[in-house]
């Protein structure tokens, strides 16, 4: 008892070293550690206990670093792949030729693993200041079929307020376009972010928690003015907040399963499900609802900034002698000028945009299917216009975005004019330019109706449609001006054509 009182004042009110205490009372550090570590002086009933009996054979104290090792890395492990008492012990037998008993080693593992078992302190978020993130998964039927989506999971940590979104993928354009929805939903940008250490926003982990993050992601965060916090590896639960609202939407979201035409029905769905959650639940050791908090709460967010943060990929494609950039295995057109250049591709979840010499030249819906192409009409006018066969086997003429009167027009043309006919008919198709393919569509019905396929035909409806003229027998007699009513055409005289032709009449 003297001993364990000498070793702790000399420690807690002199503040000597383990090294110092041992050299001044003639003792080994040894034996100044295990006093150290003890809470309670070795009283009779513990010398009993402790000297009296040992806790474990000498087999037992020769593995138990090895044991405490292996269990204070399973803390830093996903929960459903940590060793358990059986486990070590066959590791034991065939990896240190442990010869001890498994009934006393599950007793000592008990222990270590109670020891060793972490605390956890409750916490008052700030308002305004963090928000949680993580992804999680589920199953939905998308037009009749199972299909597996993403959701981009977040949560205010003081208000506790969700916000969901969900995807087909996880790649980076995903990641970004989920805060642009987020913090509009929201109405404001909180000051830090909570996130795990993924690829879309760390490029290489570098010593304790600083990161080297993806620049994309640090373009993100400088465009909304937040700072990205990132946990400990393998430490999920430094996120706890956000790490039980992913089990909890994917139960209550998606259980039963959503039945959507479309990812944007899934997407209008979840938005609904987060605002009836706001005004259901309550906050936590409160007496207001998640809304009422969430409404405090936007006072402290930084404003949204007046552009939107543009949430793509960027890749620089060469577009190829077809007209055509690849990406991602599918080809979309651009204006054939652009042949033979390098050209950069802004890709995003929904499109994606080709621009050149900071110019938008071509806009298309992105596809996730594999190996397809997508082209449009007004790419190849130019091209058609000097090679006309090529019309009615064009990629493009076959879309379904061309009105089937095109079609039946071209190949009437074509039947009766042969090659005249291709030529005329793409120079028709240049006139969408001028006038819209809608009022081009109406001039080619009307044509239809006169059985008359002729580019002079199609012209002349065109100049009605442009220059919004009327015909005389559409107007009522009311609306029809009263001179017009008097007015007649006097029939002409053959005979005067006899006088001008010395009376000759052929």
């Amino acid at each position: 008892m003297a001993q364990f009182h000498n070793i702790k004042f000399l420690k807690e009110v002199e503040g000597l070293s383990q090294r110092q205490i041992a050299k001044k009372l003639g003792i080994s550090r040894n034996t100044v550690s295990k006093y150290l570590k003890q809470n309670e002086p070795p009283t009779t009933i513990n010398r009993q206990k402790v000297y009296g009996k040992k806790e474990s054979s000498d087999e037992i104290k020769r593995v138990l670093p090895i044991i405490d090792q292996w269990l204070e890395e399973d803390f830093k492990r996903w929960g459903k792949q940590k060793h358990t008492a059986a486990r070590i012990f066959r590791r034991l037998e065939d990896e240190y030729q442990f010869k001890g008993s498994e009934s006393n080693l599950r007793k000592v593992v008990a222990k270590r693993k109670k020891k060793l078992q972490e605390i956890f302190i409750p916490l008052d978020f700030q308002l305004g200041h963090q928000f949680q993130f993580d992804w999680g998964e589920a199953d939905i039927f998308l037009q009749g079929r199972i299909q597996r989506v993403y959701l981009y999971c977040i949560q205010l940590s003081a208000s506790r307020v969700r916000f969901v979104r969900a995807y087909l993928h996880l790649k980076q354009e995903a990641f970004l376009d989920g805060f642009v929805h987020a913090f509009e939903f929201f109405g404001g940008v909180p000051t830090e972010g909570l996130f795990d250490n993924l690829k879309t926003a760390v490029e290489k982990i570098l010593q304790g928690r600083d990161r080297l993050e993806q620049e994309a992601f640090l373009a993100l965060q400088a465009h909304y003015l937040f700072k990205a916090e990132f946990c400990n590896v393998r430490s999920g639960n430094e996120k706890g907040r956000v790490e039980g609202t992913v089990g909890y939407i994917r139960r209550n979201a998606f259980v039963p399963l959503p039945n959507v035409q479309s990812m944007d029905e899934l997407n209008d769905y979840l938005l609904e499900w987060c605002l009836k959650e706001a005004e259901q639940r309550t906050v936590p050791y409160t007496k207001e609802t998640v809304a009422q908090m969430w409404e405090k709460e936007k006072e402290y967010f930084h404003p949204l900034p007046e552009k939107r943060f543009e949430a793509c990929k960027l890749v620089s494609c060469r577009v190829d002698k077809t007209s055509l950039v690849t990406i991602e295995t599918n080809k979309y057109s651009v204006p054939c000028r652009f042949v033979g250049q390098t050209v950069w591709a802004k890709i995003f979840v929904d499109r994606l945009i080709v621009v050149a010499q900071n110019e938008v030249i071509a806009e298309h819906s992105r596809s996730y299917e594999q190996n397809q192409m997508f082209t449009i009409l007004d790419h190849y006018l130019e091209i058609l216009v000097k090679k006309p066969r090529a019309v009615r086997d064009a990629h493009a003429f076959q879309s379904s975005d061309i009105p089937e009167v095109f079609r039946r027009f071209h190949r009437k043309m074509r039947e009766q004019e042969g090659a005249i006919g291709d030529r005329k008919f793409a120079r028709l198709l240049l006139l969408h330019r001028e006038i819209g393919m809608e009022k081009l569509t109406q001039a080619l019905l009307e044509a239809e109706k006169t059985q008359v396929f002729r580019y002079e035909v199609v012209h002349e409806k065109i100049q009605r449609l442009t220059n919004n003229s009327f015909m005389l027998e559409n107007l009522s007699r009311e609306k029809t001006p009263t001179n017009l009513l008097d007015y007649k055409i006097q029939k002409s005289n053959i005979a005067q054509y006899g006088q001008l032709t010395g009376g000759q009449m052929k």
